[in-house]
């Protein structure tokens, strides 16, 4: 599977999705990253490991920081769903933003 996600892409959360619901396999989901507060990383639910523990995975899985380095995640560190994703500006490699055509 290629990345769903580019860097710099903007997402809408819907952080209410999992209030009627447990997230299933296939979701995108934004969680907290379990090694490093106050970061938040975008993930696809890749399989239920226990009550409440899920093992996800990123769509790029050569450059991936997901379940394989830091194992299977608890329920507390999902923030929601990924609703909606816009792509970001294009940046030069300056990283400055390129301007519109």
């Amino acid at each position: 599977m290629g990345p769903g996600l580019e860097h710099g892409d903007y997402v809408i959360v819907n952080r209410w999705a999992y209030r009627t619901r447990d997230p299933a396999v296939g979701d995108l989901v934004v969680l907290a990253d379990p090694q490093r507060e106050g970061r938040f990383l975008c993930k696809r639910i890749d399989a239920v490991t226990g009550v409440g523990s899920y093992l996800v995975r990123g769509d790029n899985a050569a450059i991936s920081r997901d379940s394989g380095s830091f194992g299977p995640i608890p329920r507390d560190l999902i923030v929601g769903r990924v609703w909606l994703s816009v792509r970001g500006r294009p940046k030069r490699r300056d990283g400055t933003p390129q301007s519109p055509p």
